[in-house]
This record gives structure tokens, sequence and C-alpha cells, in this order.
């Protein structure tokens, strides 16, 4: 450790410290909300602080001695819980600010991301950017952490066992102290920090060296995963990945997840890596691939920007993306070096990490206001015609946007007569009227609900060859059942098909007739499968339970061309009921 083993602090020093979080978090979380419920902001700023401080605190009090934990634990926390607080004024309440996704997790990043340089720049002659330093911290605290919460479960898990135990006998000093609001808070905390000072004293049994040794053997496994995909995306078509959000979050994961692999690899120094050729030949080649898949992570959601405009989550997605790219970028050039290019993954990592921390403290400030830039955009592609009235989310743009996006209604509302300023205007009148989403989208599209399933009766393809849908049908969908499957007919297969169709099957043999499976997919999006039973006044709708073979949400396209082109079958499944003491238990559906 950087301090050496002696002044750091020991079993009760981290005890009372753990303690001492649980009592905090009791005090912010359970006992404040309701007298300070006229001062939210602030309550908010408290307890951003002494999560923030907590956290860091319990992290850096293995590596520092503990007023130097504590002090650096401050310096961070304040800022921290300042941005949070600054990033809440976008929002009219603070309820409204912590249902964005955006800021939480740029506060997380900064929580997990800046510990590391505090360690390395606190600590004895230490450097901020010392590499060695910062990697073997950020291991040693996700080590700790892991081990010291897992004890905190298992402690758990023996406390309700002894309560089990006790209440055979009648005893129930443990059910009552539990009911104590601040114990199960002080009793989380204070084992919490017990496990963490008995973890560091056991740090030779428990390093990092055995989670980084784990890692580089899924080196091999993880390569050849990666390979296989981007030999076989030419042969499947590149364009299906483009379609939605999902692809995108799963190339940046597994992005990520390669840059952890390689910087395993890398280790903290010359010095410490491990010299196997399969490992270092397998890291060189990954670091080669990551820009491709960051590209293709980048280009999903740069789609998915133009096609529906920026919201937050995009916002997040774009950041994530472009942060990828850099790694990408940094690791391939250092896997091209002949000589020493673990040195430069580590020259990366750090500039990656800065600019890291630099973007997520940006998200919290105007400068990279997520509400603002989605709302600017939403208005801008409105104003230039990329999309109709009808089209915008009003709702979501006026009720969880913030300021930001109110301030996009009014000037929506403002701006000078065109083609679709009528529209515009009904739009917005259907949004003051409404008390909920589903309220607002029954109000706004009025006349044309109608209009839409009139439409989509004729436009929905219904198999086999000449049959129709029952009468009433169509009536009796819900209007985002109606708008979901319209759009989705509107766009087309590959085979050139409307991307929908109703196919009636006997699907029951307990009931008459037929039910009704709709298979639909709008473009950009999941597919819409399901079936409507027939019942005393209406529909029932159910989902499937796969049998066998592949999934059909991996390729709907694909089914919906064989069902138009009658390319399917029924096929009877036998269930059998058990009967017992007069009772019939039947486990299918």
């Amino acid at each position: 450790m950087a301090d050496g083993t002696q002044g750091l602090p020991g079993r009760w020093s981290y005890g009372a410290l753990g303690g001492g979080a649980g009592l905090a978090a009791w005090l912010l979380f359970e006992l404040l909300p309701g007298p300070m419920a006229g001062m939210t902001r602030l309550h908010l700023l408290l307890s951003s602080f002494g999560t923030a401080f907590f956290i860091a605190a319990l992290a850096m009090a293995g590596a520092l001695r503990l007023g130097r934990a504590l002090a650096a634990a401050a310096l961070l926390a304040l800022p921290m819980a300042g941005l949070m607080t600054w990033a809440s004024l976008r929002f009219d309440t603070v309820a409204g600010a912590l249902d964005d996704i955006v800021a939480p997790a740029a506060f997380a990043a900064l929580l997990v991301l800046a510990p590391p340089f505090l360690i390395a720049g606190f600590s004895p002659g230490g450097r901020w950017l010392d590499y060695g330093a910062l990697f073997t911290r950020s291991w040693e605290i996700v080590v700790r952490f892991s081990a010291a919460w897992l004890f905190v479960g298992l402690a758990w898990g023996i406390l309700f066992l002894s309560n089990a135990l006790f209440g055979l006998v009648g005893l129930e000093v443990i059910e009552w102290l539990l009911e104590l609001e601040p114990v199960p808070y002080l009793l989380t905390g204070l084992t919490l920090g017990l496990a963490l000072a008995v973890v560091g004293e056991r740090s030779e049994y428990l390093s990092p060296e055995l989670m980084l040794g784990l890692f580089r053997l899924l080196l091999p496994v993880v390569l050849a995963v990666v390979a296989v995909f981007l030999l076989a995306l030419p042969l499947r078509g590149i364009g299906h990945l483009f379609g939605g959000l999902s692809a995108a979050s799963i190339l940046l994961a597994t992005a990520f997840g390669a840059v952890t692999l390689i910087s395993s690899a890398a280790d903290a120094g010359e010095a410490c890596r491990p010299r196997g050729a399969l490992a270092e030949s397998c890291a060189r080649l990954l670091a080669l691939l990551l820009p491709v898949l960051a590209a293709l992570a980048g280009t999903a959601v740069a789609m998915r920007l133009g096609q529906y405009g920026a919201t937050p989550e995009r916002v997040l997605a774009a950041v994530l993306a472009l942060l990828a790219m850099g790694y990408g970028l940094g690791y391939a050039l250092a896997a091209l070096g002949r000589r020493r290019w673990a040195t430069g993954v580590r020259r990366v990592n750090v500039a990656m990490a800065l600019t890291a921390m630099v973007l997520a403290a940006g998200l919290l400030t105007p400068l990279l206001d997520p509400q603002r830039i989605s709302a600017a955009d939403q208005v801008a592609r409105y104003a230039d015609g990329r999309v109709p009235a009808d089209k915008l989310d009003l709702w979501t743009l006026g009720h969880d946007w913030g300021r930001a996006g109110q301030a996009a209604l009014e000037r929506l509302a403002a701006m000078e007569d065109g083609s679709g300023a009528e529209a515009m205007e009904r739009q917005l009148a259907a949004l003051k009227g409404a008390a909920s989403r589903a309220d607002f989208e029954l109000a706004r599209r009025g006349r044309a609900l109608a209009d839409d399933r009139s439409s989509l009766a004729l436009t929905l393809p219904v198999r086999p060859e000449g049959a129709t849908l029952p009468e009433g049908f169509v009536a009796g969908l819900r209007p985002w059942e109606v708008r979901q499957i319209s759009e989705a007919c509107a766009a087309r297969t590959a085979g050139g098909n409307p991307s929908c169709v109703a196919v009636l099957a006997d699907l029951s043999g307990a009931r008459p007739g037929d039910e009704i499976l709709i298979l639909a997919q709008r473009p950009g999006e999941g597919p819409l499968l399901r079936a409507y039973f027939p019942e005393a006044g209406g529909y029932t709708m159910r989902s499937p339970d796969y049998l066998g073979g592949a999934d059909p949400y991996r390729d709907a396209g694909a089914a919906i061309d064989a069902l138009i082109a009658g390319r399917y079958d029924l096929r009877p499944m036998q269930l059998n009921a058990l009967e017992v003491e007069g009772r019939t238990l039947f486990f299918g559906r």
C-alpha cells in the first residue's frame, strides 16, 4: 500500500466509517425527506454529498491514512454534489431530475473514475497520473468492494436464519431490532466497513491478479466471437444492425468489455505484465478490431439520431460511442507499434479516463445539457419539415425534459403560420387538456383514429388467402396497437411485403373458432408478436411460448414473408393434466 500498513485505518475505524455511512443513508433517505419537503434542492445537495463522500471514503481508506482519505473524499464530494444540484435546475422539481437517466449515470461515472486519481495524488510522493498506481488501486477497489458486499449478503442471510431459529422458541429480539428504522442501515454499513477492513488485511490472499488472470483467459474467446461476428456481418447484411438502439447498446457493451480485457493484458507496467504469447497476441488482435466495433456502434447511434432525433438517452449513447471510438483508435495505433504496445494502451487509458470524467461533468452542466440538446433538435426537425406535428412526442417534450422541453413547446406554439401550424395547434391543445399520456394520445388523434382503423382493416394482410378479420376486431384494438400495426404495415420487408400480417388459426382446441395471430415490425423497433383469443365482450391478448427453433424476434421480416406466402403449419401439441384427490392440475396454457 502507498502509505505502508502503519497508519491505515483498522477494523474499528473502518466499522465506524461504515456505520456512519449507514446512519447517514438512513438520515438522508428516510428521516429528512419529510421535514425537508419544502427544501428539496438542499436535500438533494446533502444527499449527493453524503453518497459521494462515504462511498469515496470507504474506497480510499484502504490505500490512504484515514485523515487523507476523508479529506480526499470531501474534495471529491463537494463539487459532485454541486454539479448534481446544478443539473437538477433543469427541472421544476427534484423528482423530475431524478427520473432522468443521464444525470445519475454521469454522477456514478465520476464516483467510479475519480477515486483512483485521488489515491495516486494523495499518496506520499504520489503522482496524479501514475498509471501503475491508477491501475492497481482501481482493481483493488473493485475486488475489495465485491468481496465486502458478498460478506454483507452472507451476514444478512445468517441474521435472517438466526431470527427464524429464535422464532422456533418464541424469541423475537432480532425481529424487534430490525423493526427499528436505523438498525438495518447501521448493520449494513457496519458490516461493510468491517468486511473492507478484513479484506484489506488479507490483500495478499485476495489480490486483483486473480481477477485479471481470469479476464486474460477470456481474451481468446472474445477475440473469436468478435472476429466471427465481423466476418459474418457482410454475409448476413449490415443494414439490420442499424434498426434500433438495442444494437448500439450491444455493440457498446462489447466494445467496453474488450477494453477491459485488453487493459488486463497490458497490466500495470512492463515489469508485471504477463509474457504469454497467446494472451498478448489475442490482446493486440482484439485492439485492432476494436475500432470496427466502435464505428458500428457509432453508426447505429447516428442513424437513430437521424431517424428519430435526439433524446437524452441518445445523447448519452452518443457520448459513450465517442468514448468507444477514442479507445478503439488509441488501442489500434498502440497495437500497430512493434514494441511496447502495452505502454501505448496505458497512455490511452489515462487519457480516456480523464476524457470520460470531463464528459461526465459536462453532462451535469449547461455545456452538454441533454434535455436542451434534445429539445432543440426536435424543434429543428419540425421547423424544417423532417417530422410532422402528429409525429412529435409532445408529451415527453413537455413532461419529461424539464424546463428545456417546456421552452421548446413555447417555441413551437410561437412559430409562424405554415402548412403544419393548424396541426400543431391541435396537438398542443390536446396536450394542454390531457392528464396522462394515454389521455393525450386519445385526444390528439381524435378523428384520425377512426381513419386509422379503417385504413388498417384494408392494408393488413390476412391469411389464409381469402380469410377476413372478424367484425369488430380492428375496432376493439387499443389506440397504441392501431398505431404500432399501422406504422408496421406502411414499411416493407426484404421480400417487398407489408411488414405486418394477421393469421387466423385454431390455436386452442378448447375454444370454438379461430384465434388471430398478429406479427408486425415497425422500422427501427422490435417486432410485435401476439395472439388474440376471443372472449365474452372482446379479445384477450397472449404472447407466445417457444417450444423449438430460433427466436422469431431475430428475423421477424422473414417470418412475415413466410406467413404471407402461406409457408406455415399448425401442429397439435398434446398436454396432459394431473389428477389427484379430485383435483385436476394443468400446466399448459
